[in-house]
C-alpha cells in the first residue's frame, strides 16, 4: 500500500510558523500540486513509456512504484485533485462544479 503526506515544508528559519492562515492554505495547496504532478508522471510513465516500474519522488520521500501499484495511484490522484478543488474555492481561486440555484416554488 502506498502512503503519502501532505504537509507544509519548513525552511530552516522557520517560516511556517510565522505565515499568516492564508499562507498556510496556499503553501498547502501548492504541495498539493506538486505531488499531483508527480503522481501523474509516475502513471504516465508506467502506462505509456513501456516501463515496469518509476521513483516517485514527491520532493519529500522517494518511493518505487510498479504496475501493481497503479490502483493505489489512480486512488491518490483522485483524492489529490479533491483536495486540491476544495483548497482553490476555498482560496476563492475557483468556482464550485455544483451551484446551487433559486428557482420558483
Amino acid at each position: 500500500m502506498l502512503y503519502f503526506s501532505i504537509m507544509p515544508l519548513i525552511d530552516d528559519d522557520h517560516a511556517a510558523v510565522t505565515e499568516s492562515i492564508e499562507d498556510m492554505w496556499n503553501n498547502e495547496l501548492i504541495n498539493s500540486r506538486i505531488l499531483l504532478a508527480a503522481i501523474n508522471t509516475a502513471i504516465y510513465t508506467i502506462t505509456t513509456a513501456n516501463h515496469q516500474s518509476y521513483e516517485l519522488d514527491t520532493g519529500q520521500t522517494k518511493q518505487r512504484v510498479t504496475r501493481a501499484d497503479l490502483p493505489s495511484l489512480y486512488q491518490q490522484r483522485e483524492k489529490l485533485i479533491s483536495i486540491i478543488r476544495s483548497l482553490e474555492i476555498s482560496l476563492g481561486l475557483g468556482t464550485p462544479a455544483i451551484k446551487q440555484v433559486g428557482g420558483y416554488w
